[in-house]
């Protein structure tokens, strides 16, 4: 490996800074070359005689600032610059899905609170049981030619359905059945709007939506939001100054926040939709977890939203299955958007999909992920001392105090054994910090480690922050 940091000029005000300057000169002077592997940080800790958390920070900031990342099993490696783009700094266009996933590829033995996926106990079994099921079928040649791009009718069928159970009522021939929401997302972008154009979303939002934005050339704003989600009169505010193509927006347990809307500010919402021209997409992964159900912004104004939804959190992410319900007057678009991007949906994981939601399967997967979700909020609850807005869901906001960074929290949390999703990857203005991080609760089967990782949040977030200085 190559000894970049031979010279290195500590600063003692910001030990952990000065390395990752050291590191981006390194780069960018040539003298380390994209792909080359770095030392681990207990490795580059004993080399430098420092503390394992001083590297863990100084390489969260240099992954902050799109100089390296991880991979799972391999390690850490210099990436390669952009330089199609010289306006844009390598840490500006580090994808928001890269950085999602950064900390725990950093550490792949970490306790696992950075991914959002449902607790898998249970799981197994029924994936077991709908294949079988599926395999006994005298009519599987059906499902190996192309199908059309929305799905059978048996399919969209059994996704109309689906959405009843989360309170939306629309035919099947307006579902869609799509790979998953991240793909549903860049359908929905590349058949609403164009490369420049303006759309609306939450002021943090999730990480898919802003590198679908960044790659289609789409610009995303950001809207004020409160406990409820997004705040009306900056919505309007925002649909007067940017003439926007549609507003993205998760109005029940928002990622990563939970805030949901109540019905009057839905109503609100879909008010100033309609006076100001603007479509709404509504995605709603998680609100299969809220008792009882929010009405969706599809109930209350079907003729101007895109409803989507995806089974990789109710069931598993395995799936890569979700459901559209599109207004008639967008079908010829979404139509044309969908053959674009995917062709078609696998048949076979529709027809599993069929199985599951046909059995009930689907709806005994939600009441076990609704149960569990409300016993892991009890237990971060009785850990961190407060308990969160929203009682069944997978995730929980901890907000930090001001003193201390988000990107400091997730290196020195990654230091201890814990993976957090870090806040700045939420938001749509890069660079600011939301002074918070995301928990996702349900990822670790294990109760006892997720107590355990919860444990060390805790001790970190009443730490004396203003002592805390790096040990060199």
């Amino acid at each position: 490996m190559s000894e970049w940091y031979s010279g290195w000029p500590v600063r003692r005000d910001d030990v952990a800074t000065s390395l990752a300057d050291t590191l981006e000169e390194a780069i960018r002077s040539g003298r380390l070359a994209p792909g080359a592997q770095l030392p681990t940080h207990r490795e580059l800790s004993k080399r430098l005689g420092v503390a394992v958390s001083t590297v863990s920070r100084a390489y969260a900031e240099a992954g902050r600032r799109g100089l390296i990342g991880g991979t799972v099993g391999r390690g850490t490696f210099v990436l390669a610059s952009d330089k199609d783009n010289d306006l844009i700094s390598n840490r500006e266009v580090l994808r928001p899905l890269e950085r999602l996933y950064l900390p725990l590829m950093q550490r792949e033995d970490a306790i696992n609170l950075s991914l959002n996926e449902p607790l898998s106990d249970g799981t197994g079994e029924r994936l077991r049981e709908a294949l079988k099921a599926i395999a006994k079928k005298p009519d599987l040649d059906d499902l190996a030619h192309y199908q059309p791009p929305q799905g059978q009718l048996e399919h969209r069928t059994a996704g109309a359905a689906w959405l009843r159970e989360l309170g939306v009522d629309a035919p099947a021939d307006d579902i869609y059945a799509v790979s998953g929401g991240q793909t549903a997302l860049m359908t929905i972008f590349l058949a609403l709007a164009r490369p420049g154009d303006t759309v609306l979303t939450e002021e943090l939002t999730w990480p898919g939506a802003l590198s679908v934005g960044r790659l289609t050339g789409i610009r995303l704003m950001p809207v004020a939001i409160d406990s409820e989600g997004l705040v009306p009169e900056a919505f309007e505010a925002a649909c007067l100054s940017h003439r926007p193509r549609f507003v993205y927006t998760m109005p029940t347990l928002h990622n990563p926040t939970t805030a949901t809307a109540s019905l009057a500010r839905r109503q609100d919402i879909v008010r100033i939709a309609r006076a100001h021209n603007v479509l709404i997409v509504e995605d709603d992964a998680y609100g299969f977890l809220v008792e009882p159900r929010a009405t969706p912004y599809c109930q209350l104004a079907r003729d101007i939203t895109i409803y989507l939804t995806s089974l990789s959190k109710s069931i598993a992410p395995t799936l890569r299955i979700g459901f559209m319900a599109v207004p008639p007057r967008l079908h010829k678009s979404m139509r044309a958007s969908t053959r674009a991007t995917t062709a078609m949906v696998s048949p076979l994981l529709l027809e599993l999909t069929t199985h599951l939601i046909n059995s009930g399967a689907g709806r005994e997967a939600i009441k076990f992920q609704t149960a569990a979700a409300r016993r892991r909020q009890l237990l971060a609850a009785s850990i961190l001392g407060e308990a969160g807005p929203a009682p069944t869901s997978m995730h929980y906001w901890l907000r930090l105090p001001s003193d201390m960074r988000s990107a400091v929290f997730v290196a020195d949390a990654l230091a201890r054994g814990v993976a957090v999703t870090p806040g700045d990857a939420f938001t749509v203005v890069p660079g600011k910090d939301p002074g918070g991080v995301r928990l996702c609760l349900c990822s670790e089967t294990s109760e006892a480690r997720v107590k355990q990782a919860l444990a060390t949040l805790a001790e970190l977030v009443h730490s004396d922050h203003a002592a805390a200085l790096p040990i060199v």
